[in-house]
């Protein structure tokens, strides 16, 4: 019966599960972490558990037939005929070796353009098909609010509605083409102590439901299929151990009916790194008791102990039925016992033209223009020589989690398509950390040569996002999953190289491509023009170029805020209004003050701070009580100068007062609008009780009434509910 397809993915789930064993359904709650060895035990006919289902292996996804034959032996091979869900990682692009590779996620923040990110999941969920991946451990909704933090890239920004909206967009993108989604980390898991990954979040409870759920809310609403708990702690209690995070509030507050499935090694964590289980048996115990429904990537806390408490019944069976029914439901909604297998009509749409040409223009909206004397755009009629210096000349860091680099277009080779071999000089001048005297005088005879320098600089990053200390492959790394860091300056090899070229008074144009905020105020008053990416696409060169020589203006914000040092750390821009100093009479080295002595607590460079080519002029900023209790807000914007460009205009709302502390701002809507030269266009938002609600003494969500502050660019208009 329960291979009906007439039936709801619930009643056929139903079926099946009473039809299971106890073996049988424990095997549903195993993730395995080894394709190879899998199709190899097939293909000597073993027999094998049933499993839930298989994290991806890039060797085995070049073979879309090989997992054919493993969804083939589950499906006819084994008692009951389950699938197993096939998973891989899908941050900005599937991790395959032909998929298309977009932006990182912080870069796509930026870009503040909600379409684009739709049609790219869509591209990703259709190249997940294409080799018979069914479910992605995307999208990445973490709100970081520690620059130092090695992982900050993968979110979208700082700021939790813009996070929410970017990720609901992802979820419903991959999800329409019959792919899974997996919101990680839930939650609070972007502000660790000291920046380090995995270290705990001194949050309490009003703070992750005003800052942290937002996203979660958003995507679970959006239909979200999956969930991965967080590995760290919150207020002292592990996330994957926490009955009030996964149960009471992310099922019962939130709605969430789907698969929650824990972050890889995370139950062994319970036991070795949180020390709050004394054994596997413990940890499983607590792991299952607070909801997690699936253990990877291999079995620890679901092991062997476990099994047998169960069996004696020291678990009780209605967790275990209760975790199998949702992991077998999704299984059924994602129509994998009819066809789990690679679809061939997709694989032959993988890294198309419409995909590369979509990574290209993600990427020339996610590139920021941070500075500008004049000296872009650049004129290519008037340029002899460019030379292209830095560590990330070549092989430009892409940002973690990617597994296609043959395809990718660097800065250097996309200067090089633009202008030719013989105008384009190169020299790498350093490495990601260190540098000998040799790159440098290289690299400063390359200059000499040069009508402008374009100095490349920044981060790199091990693409698998492994955690782990040293080099991968010889790669001196500086950013990425357990790649923290204690100071946001360049690196002393890129310090030196810096100043080297400074000194020659060449036109320069800083060009950094990094994971995390810089601290590089300094630096970059030296230099004519600075343009930053998050991690570029595989078109990042072309892009760049684009850009550079004036084919698209720039047009995205920053995402996150950069400190002007670590010692301004946390900085983002939604604080609580009393954050920033009660003085206000921030000081200098020649006027010592207050808040701070030596300095202001304000930001270098804000949240939503960008420069294009053109002048914009927003005006009669006006706001309206319809008669639905919702607020019209309108606003008009003119381009006045001689550049298309594809504007975000952000809202955000201020409550001037609140009786829990409110925040100095929220932002609560944005647009993306096309403004040609010389064009006016007025630009509507309807805000609702929602923008303008707060989290009460009872952790309860309230609409606030009084006078609201509505704010765009530099215009303010207040609205009294």
């Amino acid at each position: 019966m329960y291979k009906d397809s007439n039936l709801s993915s619930r009643e056929r789930a139903k079926l099946l599960l009473s039809n299971m064993t106890v073996d049988e359904k424990l095997d549903q709650m195993i993730f395995f972490d080894h394709l190879p060895t899998l199709a190899d035990n097939v293909d000597k006919q073993k027999t094998l558990p049933s499993l839930s289902g298989v994290f991806g292996n890039l060797g085995l996804l070049d073979d879309p037939k090989a997992i054919d034959k493993i969804q083939h032996y589950f499906l006819n091979n084994t008692r009951l005929g389950i699938p197993l869900t096939m998973a891989f990682e899908s941050l900005h692009g599937l991790y395959h070796k032909n998929a298309t590779v977009f932006p990182q996620c912080a870069g796509l923040g930026g870009s503040f353009d909600k379409k684009l990110i739709g049609r790219m999941a869509e591209v990703i969920g259709e190249e997940c098909r294409a080799v018979g991946v069914r479910q992605v451990f995307a999208p990445n909704i973490d709100v970081p609010e520690d620059a130092r933090w090695g992982r900050l890239q993968e979110a979208y920004s700082e700021d939790p509605y813009l996070v929410g909206e970017m990720g609901a967009m992802y979820v419903k993108g991959v999800q329409k083409k019959g792919v899974a989604a997996t919101l990680k980390h839930y939650v609070a898991y972007g502000i660790p102590e000291s920046g380090l990954n995995l270290a705990p979040a001194h949050v309490g409870e009003r703070e992750i439901r005003e800052k942290f759920l937002e996203p979660f809310k958003k995507c679970i609403d959006a239909g979200a299929m999956s969930v991965m708990p967080a590995y760290n702690e919150v207020d002292g209690e592990p996330v994957h151990a926490s009955k009030k995070l996964l149960r009471q509030i992310l099922r019962d507050e939130m709605g969430f009916d789907g698969t929650v499935i824990s972050d890889w090694g995370a139950m062994h964590m319970l036991m070795n790194f949180h020390f709050v289980a004394k054994d596997a048996l413990t940890a499983g115990k607590m792991a299952v008791n607070a909801g997690v429904d699936i253990e990877a990537p291999y079995p620890m806390g679901y092991a062997q102990d476990f099994r047998d408490a169960v069996k004696r019944g020291e678990v009780d069976i209605k967790l275990i039925d209760e975790a199998v029914l949702g992991i077998l439901e999704l299984k059924f909604k994602l129509g994998l016992f009819e066809d789990p297998y690679a679809d061939k009509s997709f694989a032959l749409k993988m890294h198309s033209k419409e995909s590369v040409q979509l990574a290209r223009e993600l990427d020339e909206k996610s590139i920021l223009l941070l500075k500008n004397d004049g000296i872009l755009p650049l004129d290519s009629q008037k340029i002899e020589k460019i030379a292209v210096i830095g560590n990330n000349a070549k092989g430009s860091f892409l940002g973690d989690y990617i597994g296609a680099t043959e395809h990718c277009v660097d800065f250097y080779n996309g200067m090089v398509e633009r202008l030719g071999n013989d105008r384009v000089l190169y020299a790498r001048g350093c490495d990601p950390i260190a540098s000998t005297d040799q790159m440098i005088s290289e690299a400063i005879n390359t200059a000499k040569q040069a009508d402008v320098v374009m100095l490349v600089l920044g981060d790199c990053t091990d693409s698998g996002g492994g955690v782990g200390g040293g080099e991968f492959n010889n790669i001196q790394i500086t950013c990425g999953e357990g790649y923290d860091t204690h100071d946001l300056s360049f690196p002393p090899s890129q310090k030196k190289l810096f100043d080297e070229i400074i000194k020659l008074g060449k036109p320069t144009v800083l060009v950094l491509y990094a994971g995390r905020p810089y601290t590089i105020m300094n630096e970059v008053e030296k230099v004519n023009g600075f343009m930053f990416s998050w991690g570029g696409g595989e078109q990042s060169g072309n892009a760049f170029a684009n850009l550079i020589f004036g084919d698209k203006s720039p047009s995205a914000k920053l995402s996150y805020s950069f400190p002007q040092t670590v010692g301004h750390l946390p900085c983002y821009y939604n604080y609580k209004v009393s954050s920033k100093g009660f003085y206000k009479s921030p000081g200098s080295l020649q006027n010592p003050g207050r808040d701070y002595v030596l300095s202001s607590p304000q930001p270098w460079l804000p949240f939503g701070y960008g420069l294009s080519y053109t002048k914009l002029r927003y005006f009669d900023l006006e706001a309206e009580i319809l008669d639905n209790g919702s607020v019209k807000v309108t606003v008009g914007i003119e381009n006045e100068g001689s550049y298309e460009i594809d504007e975000s205009v952000l809202l955000f709302v201020k409550m001037m007062h609140c009786p829990i502390t409110p925040f100095v701002k929220k932002l609560r809507a944005f647009e993306k609008v096309n403004l040609k030269p010389g064009e006016t266009k007025r630009v509507e938002f309807i805000l609702t009780d929602e923008d303008f609600s707060y989290i009460d003494v009872d952790m309860k969500t309230v609409k606030n009434t009084g006078a609201h502050k509505i704010m765009i660019e530099h215009l303010e208009c207040v609205v009294e509910l």
